[in-house]
């Protein structure tokens, strides 16, 4: 093997610090700080990675008193303690270390500086080009021709041209330096008025012991008085700058020879604290097992045979529009075997493949078996791509997507690698790693892709049995199976039927916010009394604060702030900052939705289809994407003028159905507060009626102002809202926005007994449940910032009720489909926002279906208050939703 020829020296200690500092607030969803451990990695990482070294080792300060200590009882004395959440990471630094198979040195009594001096010294003497990496300015003493620092924050290495370029001295000289200009950092006295220009000057002519010995040398007056009155200091400075490069230690080079990673381990790390972009530098590992190409129909029918409890099941598309047929299907009824159905691969040499619509033939008896119990990850999708091949996907479903989901409702991702990563600890290849240079998955070998299919479903069987075991563990499986599952069938029909948009209204409205906006830019142009570029925030800055004079409120890295809470404060004083709004909002709406949505509509089908998401949001509400439908503007002349393009086929009229006040009867039933639950028996008015409360008026006295205040408190309430929080929604002084929430309070004692109870109970267990035992994990209450503490309060009083409407409106949207496919009605449920469901109806059965959703919507769930609907009807959504 040949000799290692450079290694790498680094400064431990300094780096970590580094990285705990320059990354601010990184946590896993458990709420582990993770800021020092990434950072510090992706140093080690990028020297791996861009050096290349042959050897490396990792220096580490001892924790025990130095020889400098012992001089001088103030030395790094200024240091602040090492905070508690860096000192909570350091172990596992320890362990990031150790899995890169990285030889670590630490000296009682001795700094990490004198070690790597140490080492570089001996390594040099062996003929080793030796890099330090460090941050620390004494290091530079200690090069010469084989001995460089390389600085990984800025890419560069120096050496000792450098050092004589800046300081106008050798390196071996810098603590002569330091000895004048002394180092903050290590609290290193030198001479208070003597900086590194001045030092650079004085010992360009003499070294420090001349100068020592003839002051007189020194021409200036001030210096010369400066250097005798801190002899004392210079000489204890000199002595602390100096690196000890005799440290009692050996250098075997063997042992900081570069070597092979555990990466076995590494992978538990980043899969612990959930390091993503990290997971991607591990090599897949190989799933043990077998992948069988099926390429015979017989074949296939003598596998299918086999398949008795549970089928897992795997369609790869060949795009990702919606009309894409499958390439390939993947299935497996045992945990280590995956089959793979090639259907589509077309590149030079592939094998001649079966054809798609006789293999659905025969799949299509095992996948309409009932008593096969169907598993997959993300099965909406798979369901959506058989409908397309007339083909149900029946039997209970088990996703092991959502799942995870509920499991950990915190995390972003639960793709089926950060799956097995998070559960089987397994760095399977990627989708885009298969991809790679690759126009479609038809251009894949069929051999890697029935590996790679293969794996998925092989890896789906083994997930299934941890998952759903954790689910049982977890109290879950309630939430899994009646609410979840079911709800998978749902959304994916309504995916399917999609809902009918008017391009001609689109393409007339786009025409007249053209018109709008042009004159908008006329406008602020004349308001700024100059052109400039309107989304630009640096240029709109430029002209808010400097050309107008406005008063800035919030800073930014690069200026001060134009977002949307400024501009709102802003335009109190002036009428710009409000145009500006109105120009974002309406730039945003043509840019969003009415550009954009005719060019999303499917040529087959004449209607636009979005994707309903059921794994993102943390609190168990549905999204929507592809387009997202759930942000187009409720109220406002161009919301609803949008809203007007969503129309219904010919015979069919549009229903919205949208809970009442879901969220405050919930919180009534919750809290058993006697004031809400007296106003939602009666049938009251509940803002109404706590205007009157917060103001001390009756009923009738309240006007539409008043109300508004009252309905922001009573949904700020919901959501944790402060009294900094609410007097920037209503625009008040904080003391009255503070006195208001008291009010409240004291009007309903049960809401803040229920808080109270929520928060103490929600920082014992660590988590909170909704009302049908929907569980999330709250991490931030045991931060140690007070910021995030607060937040976790905020979330531990907000998820049981915001979650608890989500559960209910999801339980309403599988009884009203299950009723309307009973009932054979030709109705059709088309959309979910937020708290309201929309429905095409066909003409004669508008009494029918209305009842019947209403009946389903209110009686999804059983409170201490009645739950009700409000419903409309209409040609397109927007006279529905009035």
């Amino acid at each position: 093997m040949k000799r290692p020829e450079k290694l790498y020296l680094v400064d431990g200690n300094s780096y970590i610090y580094r990285a705990y500092h320059a990354i601010k607030g990184l946590r896993s969803s458990k709420g582990f700080p993770t800021n020092a451990i990434y950072g510090f990695t992706n140093t080690l990482l990028k020297i791996l990675r861009e050096r290349r070294p042959d050897a490396i080792a990792v220096s580490f300060d001892s924790p025990l008193p130095t020889k400098r200590h012992r001089v001088y009882e103030e030395y790094k004395a200024q240091r602040p303690e090492t905070p508690d959440d860096l000192t909570l990471q350091m172990p596992h630094i320890r362990r990031v270390i150790d899995a890169l198979r990285i030889k670590t040195y630490e000296i009682p009594g001795y700094e990490a500086d004198d070690v790597i001096a140490t080492l570089a010294v001996k390594a040099a003497s062996q003929g080793l080009d030796v890099y330090i990496v460090t941050g620390d300015k004494d290091m530079l003493q200690v090069l010469d021709g084989r001995v460089r620092i390389y600085d990984p924050v800025n890419n560069r290495i120096v050496g000792r041209e450098y050092v004589v370029e800046r300081f106008g001295v050798p390196p071996e000289r810098i603590p002569e330096i330091m000895a004048l200009t002394g180092d903050s950092i290590d609290n290193i006295p030198g001479v208070k008025g003597i900086g590194e220009k001045t030092a650079s000057e004085l010992l360009k002519a003499n070294t420090l012991e001349e100068i020592l010995r003839k002051p007189a040398l020194i021409e200036k007056e001030r210096i010369r008085r400066l250097i005798e009155e801190n002899r004392g200091s210079i000489l204890m400075s000199l002595d602390l700058s100096r690196v000890d490069t005799g440290v009692p230690l050996e250098l075997d080079i063997e042992e900081c020879r570069l070597r092979e990673p555990d990466w076995e381990e590494l992978l538990d790390i980043f899969r612990e604290f959930e390091f993503t972009t990290l997971v991607k530098m591990i090599p897949a590992a190989r799933v043990t097992g077998r992948y069988e190409t099926v390429l015979d129909l017989e074949r296939l029918r003598e596998l299918l045979l086999q398949v008795k409890g549970s089928l897992a099941i795997d369609i790869i598309p060949s795009g990702v529009h919606r009309g894409a047929g499958p390439t390939g299907i993947a299935f497996s009824f045992e945990k280590v075997t995956g089959y793979y159905i090639p259907l589509g691969h077309h590149y030079l040499g592939a094998p001649k493949q079966l054809d798609a619509e006789a293999v659905f033939q025969v799949l299509k008896p095992h996948l309409e078996d009932g008593s096969i119990d169907k598993a997959g990850h993300d099965m909406k999708a798979h369901i959506l791509r058989l409908r397309k091949a007339a083909v149900d996907l029946e039997g209970r479903l088990y996703d092991t997507m959502v799942a995870s989901y509920l499991l950990n409702p915190n995390r972003s991702n639960h793709s089926l690698e950060e799956t097995c990563l998070e559960h089987l600890s397994l760095r399977k290849k990627a989708f885009k790693e298969v991809m790679a240079n690759r126009a479609s998955f038809a251009e894949v070998d069929v051999e890697e892709a029935a590996e790679y299919a293969g794996t998925n479903t092989a890896v789906v069987l083994k997930l299934k049995e941890i998952l759903f075991r954790k689910l049982g563990e977890d109290g879950l499986e309630p939430v899994y199976f009646e609410i979840e599952m079911p709800l998978i069938r749902v959304l994916a029909e309504m995916e399917e039927i999609g809902i009918k948009v008017d391009v001609s209204l689109l393409d007339e409205l786009s025409k007249e916010l053209e018109r709008e906006l042009s004159s908008l830019k006329e406008r602020i142009y004349r308001l700024a009394g100059r052109e400039f570029n309107i989304n630009s925030p640096k240029q709109l800055s430029t002209v808010l604060f400097q050309t107008l004079g406005l008063k800035p409120s919030k800073r930014t890295k690069t200026g001060y702030s134009t977002e949307v809470g400024v501009l709102e404060e802003l335009a109190r004083e002036h009428e710009l900052p409000r145009e500006i709004l109105n120009w974002r909002m309406l730039s945003k709406l043509k840019s969003t939705y009415v550009d954009v949505l005719p060019r999303l509509i499917d040529p087959e089908t004449g209607r636009l289809h979005t994707t309903f998401n059921q794994t993102v949001t943390a609190t168990g509400r549905l999204s929507s994407s592809d387009p997202n439908l759930q942000n187009i503007p409720v109220r406002g002349e161009w919301g609803e003028r949008i809203r007007r393009a969503f129309v219904a086929e010919e015979g069919f009229h549009f229903l919205s159905a949208d809970y009442s006040q879901i969220e405050l009867r919930i919180l009534a039933h919750l809290s058993k507060d006697e004031g809400l639950i007296d106003a939602f028996t009666r049938d009251l008015d509940i803002h109404t009626r706590t205007a009157a409360e917060l103001f001390g008026v009756s009923e009738d006295a309240v006007t539409p102002e008043m109300r508004r205040v009252a309905k922001t408190v009573n949904f700020g309430v919901i959501y944790g809202i402060s009294a900094f929080g609410l007097s920037e929604a209503l625009g008040i002084p904080r003391e009255d926005a503070g006195l208001y929430i008291e009010q409240y309070f004291e009007k309903h004692p049960g809401v803040r007994r229920y808080m109270e109870q929520t928060v103490e109970e929600a920082s014992r267990l660590g988590h909170v449940r909704t009302l049908f035992g929907r569980k999330r994990e709250i991490p931030e209450l045991k931060a140690g910032n007070s910021q995030r503490r607060a937040l976790g309060e905020r979330l531990a009083m907000n998820t049981p009720v915001q979650g608890s409407a989500a559960d209910i409106i999801k339980m309403a949207m599988i009884g009203i489909h299950r009723e309307i496919k009973a009932r054979g009605l030709k109705s059709r449920m088309l959309l979910q926002v937020h708290d309201e469901l929309v429905f095409e109806v066909a003409e004669d059965e508008l009494a029918t279906a209305g009842e019947l959703i209403k009946r389903q919507m209110e009686g999804a769930a059983s409170l201490e208050v009645p739950i009700r609907v409000e419903m409309g009807y209409g040609k397109n959504w927007a006279e529905a939703h009035r």
